[in-house]
């Protein structure tokens, strides 16, 4: 019997595990050594050819375990690595702290920590799949105590691990949380993300990209959507598993099972017909086989024999078998005409007229052949046009997505450029202002001395004035004063606005970086909702109508590929909710409530169905054609299929009367035609239409429609 399995699974895997429970200088976590060795156990039982656990690592210990890898996996397929424990990023650089770290300040991290990036590339050397698993996304207790000494950027130091996009091919970073964000350690004996992996990681023959789609939906699961999974990198087109899938078992071909069970007839006996049931344990050769094997053990039983070909089938009388239909001559003219046919039609006929013929068994083997062949080739084109069109939208979005960000970096150095303009001149009326404000302070001291110096001269009321005059200057001293400092005051103030803006300005390209999808737009929204930044609002307010607008965009082509695959909707799946999409929707709504009631669905009151999530999932649930066909003028549906309608020919009576009356009415302008020379007319013709498929997801017996 032949067998088939996905791939030749020659290729050697070797994994590294690594798990930091027993930190020394913050609180030990509980559950990364755990993890490290179940996922070290669900390795060796997966079938890896190398898989080195080691826990609760040094720093020294640590690079020399990634040293050791990097030798390996040069010499290896596939190269896994599985790290849990503590991480942090710090000034844009991930790390792996080891347990002995101290890490005192944000210098500490180059010289106590591992660098994230050292041990993606020490499974640069395997030559098919490189795969870097990190549950190391926890609340860190390090970034409360590390002091920062250099000059900060924004988030200098995060709990939570940062994006990193892989340099080389078919590799995957996958998160135990998305970047930026901090992962559960977990109540339980493992932390969610590990308990995922446990599940879904080795399942024999599941690509790796959906293993890892069932983690990400299972931690949600789990937390409550607080966490959510992230992977980076991308594979191939073809799929790629850590377990190889199990070995399938191909259906005998019916030629040769014929062929085996004559073979056996003519040894006929007990040994020769028990080795055919055990090889072939199902089917009319089998059945045969096991009444004439309880024919030659039986002594007691009566005989019937009956010649198949060559072969001489005995059986039992309480136990008989079916009588076996030797083919007609006709049955076997017309099953060698067809054994190697693709009319499928032609294989349903030869069916339907020898129900009872073995070689019918044949011909609805071949017809089942040809029918899953042609099921295949069209989920395959569909596939690949999905892909194309997948891909197309990726490039559009990609683009506007580089040329939003080109547009808001010209905005932001326009902006940066005139806030530095305007803090120049703020500080230029500022020192401006002091300068007068010492020049009248040395004016009213320069006046208060000569008054001092003409007083002695001069009567009492001469001083009194004068002295009146120097508090005058005095009082107009301080208020220059003043003027100055709030000159100062707001350009302090601006400095801070400035800056403020710079922070928020951040943020908002991270928000952009991550795009619309998941939660996107609701961050997006909450930030506008916070920024302060007045020359941000602008950009903020575009940000989120082009997220919407995707965000739509995407429900309405899926609803437009759902709507056409249920025969509802004929065009392209562009993304438009134009007229044609408004009438395949309530085409959908009409089939599903002929009645024209809408019961107690309020979404159809309107007489519109409104295009929702909820709607989108309602048609992704509906199997097979839901619209009927609409067929053309002059045509009506008949069995699924549209036919050519005529109008029925009158009596040969009521058009002889016709005629005479017609006759009788109107002088003669030619010869009348005799009956005979009707007679001799040519019937119309029959008009003949190939039917078509009801729908394009689904195949539809051919049938032809006649009208006279």
């Amino acid at each position: 019997m032949a067998l088939s399995s996905g791939a030749a699974w020659a290729d050697k895997r070797i994994a590294l595990v690594v798990g930091n429970s027993s930190y020394q200088t913050v609180p030990q976590l509980p559950n990364p050594a755990r993890d490290a060795k179940a996922v070290g156990q669900m390795f060796e039982d997966a079938g890896f050819d190398s898989v080195e656990v080691l826990l609760d690592l040094g720093n020294l210990d640590f690079k020399r375990a990634i040293r050791k890898f990097e030798t390996d996996a040069d010499q290896a397929d596939i190269a896994v690595i599985y790290y849990a424990g503590h991480g942090i990023e710090v000034n844009g650089n991930n790390f792996l702290i080891p347990v002995d770290a101290r890490l005192s300040s944000d210098r500490d991290a180059e010289d106590e920590a591992i660098r994230l990036e050292r041990m993606v590339l020490s499974a640069d050397g395997a030559k098919k799949l490189r795969v870097i698993i990190l549950d190391a996304c926890r609340d860190n207790p390090f970034t409360v105590k590390m002091r920062r000494e250099r000059r900060a950027a924004l988030r200098a130091i995060s709990s939570g691990l940062g994006k990193v996009e892989p340099t080389s091919t078919d590799t995957l970073i996958a998160y135990a949380a998305k970047a930026g964000s901090t992962a559960d350690d977990g109540e339980g004996r493992h932390s969610p993300f590990t308990t995922a992996l446990l599940k879904n990681l080795t399942v024999p023959g599941l690509d790796i990209r959906l293993a890892f789609g069932r983690v990400r939906d299972e931690v949600m699961k789990l937390t409550g959507a607080r966490q959510e999974p992230f992977v980076y990198g991308s594979l191939g087109g073809g799929n790629i598993s850590l377990v190889p899938p199990p070995v399938v078992e191909k259906e005998p071909e019916a030629a040769d099972v014929k062929g085996d069970f004559e073979l056996v007839a003519k040894i006929n006996s007990p040994r020769a017909w028990e080795v055919f049931i055990s090889t072939y344990k199902t089917g009319f050769y089998a059945d045969l086989a096991r009444a004439q094997l309880a024919s030659l053990t039986s002594k007691t039983a009566t005989d019937i024999v009956r010649d198949v070909g060559n072969v001489t089938v005995a059986a039992l009388p309480q136990d008989t078998p079916a009588p076996v239909n030797e083919p007609s001559s006709r049955e076997r003219l017309e099953f060698d005409r067809l054994k190697d046919s693709t009319d499928q039609a032609a294989l349903k006929r030869f069916i339907k007229r020898y129900p009872d013929s073995p070689l019918a068994l044949q011909v609805q083997h071949r017809l089942e052949v040809l029918q899953n062949a042609a099921a295949e080739r069209e989920e395959k084109q569909r596939a690949e046009r999905e892909a194309a069109r997948l891909a197309a939208e990726q490039a559009r979005i990609e683009a506007e997505r580089r040329k939003a960000e080109l547009a808001a970096a010209r905005k932001r150095e326009e902006d940066e450029r005139r806030a530095k303009a305007e803090e120049a001149a703020q500080q230029a009326r500022a020192a401006e202002a002091e300068r007068k404000a010492a020049e009248a302070k040395r004016k009213a001291e320069e006046a208060q001395r000569k008054a001092e110096e003409r007083a002695a001269a001069k009567t009492a009321a001469e001083a009194a004035r004068q002295k009146a005059e120097s508090e005058r200057a005095a009082r107009q001293a301080e208020l220059e004063r003043r003027k100055a400092e709030e000159e100062r005051r707001k350009a302090e103030l601006a400095k801070q606005k400035e800056e403020a803006c710079k922070a928020e300005e951040a943020r908002f390209k991270e928000l952009i970086a991550n795009g619309g999808e998941g939660k996107g737009l609701d961050n997006v929204k909450a930030f506008a909702r916070e920024a302060t930044c007045a020359r941000l609002q602008p950009q903020v307010a575009s940000t989120i109508k082009t997220f919407e607008d995707e965000i739509a965009r995407r429900l309405v082509m899926t609803a437009q590929v759902e709507l056409g695959r249920i025969g509802c909707f004929a065009g392209d799946a562009d993304g438009q909710l134009g007229p044609a999409t408004r009438t395949a929707l309530n085409r959908y709504q009409a089939a599903k409530n002929p009645s024209g009631k809408a019961g107690s669905d309020k979404r159809r009151n309107n007489g519109d169905l409104p295009l929702t999530d909820d709607v989108v999932k309602e048609l992704g649930q509906q199997s097979g054609r839901v619209c009927p066909l609409a067929c053309k003028t002059g045509e009506a549906l008949k069995d699924d299929t549209c036919v050519a309608v005529t109008k029925p020919q009158p009596p040969a009576t009521v058009q002889h009367k016709r005629d005479e009356k017609a006759t009788a009415s109107k002088p003669a302008r030619r010869p009348e035609r005799t009956q005979t020379s009707r007679q001799r007319e040519p019937a119309p013709r029959a008009r003949q239409e190939a039917s078509r498929p009801s729908s394009s997801y689904r195949a539809a017996p051919a049938m032809i429609g006649v009208g006279f």
